[in-house]
């Protein structure tokens, strides 16, 4: 019998994961703001003297991403904390993303999708990764050993 993939913790470049967080939020508030209540400048200005200094910040450092055996475990939430545990062998695809707010802050986007849940958004969401095509191919790579060894997938 093999043994399991190593529990592995992937850094986070959390400066730019938090200002992208902050930015991202700033365009949202504007957006639905003047949209729909007309008033998107007094929520952008609201949001930068109450929660801009301290909400991103605490988004960015509550994120955490590691592989735990044959499982790829997410903790993040500052309010309501979400703990995920996507089992690699559901895992279908692993897709880099770079939006045009992302690629200004120099961070990317790992989408991990599943089989099965009958969504088209992914499973998972993992910001500001260091190395993030290293990541998604190390992800791929465990994912193809773990089938392997089920006996249902490519040879590693």
């Amino acid at each position: 019998m093999t043994e399991p993939v190593q529990a592995q913790e992937y850094l986070i470049e959390t400066d730019k994961v938090c200002r992208y967080f902050y930015w991202r939020d700033m365009l949202i508030i504007l957006a639905v703001g003047i949209w729909v209540f007309g008033i998107g400048l007094v929520l952008a200005v609201l949001y930068v003297v109450f929660l801009g200094p301290w909400l991103p910040r605490r988004r960015a450092a509550a994120l955490r991403y590691w592989l735990e055996g044959s499982t790829l475990r997410i903790d993040q939430g500052v309010y309501f904390l979400q703990r995920k545990a996507i089992p690699l062998d559901r895992v279908t695809d692993v897709v880099l993303t770079q939006g045009p707010l992302m690629r200004r802050f120099g961070i990317w986007g790992i989408h991990v999708q599943t089989a099965g849940t009958g969504q088209p958004m992914p499973e998972g969401v993992l910001y500001g990764l260091q190395n993030a095509a290293a990541v998604r191919d190390g992800l791929l790579a465990a994912r193809d050993a773990v089938t392997a060894r089920e006996g249902r997938g490519p040879a590693a």
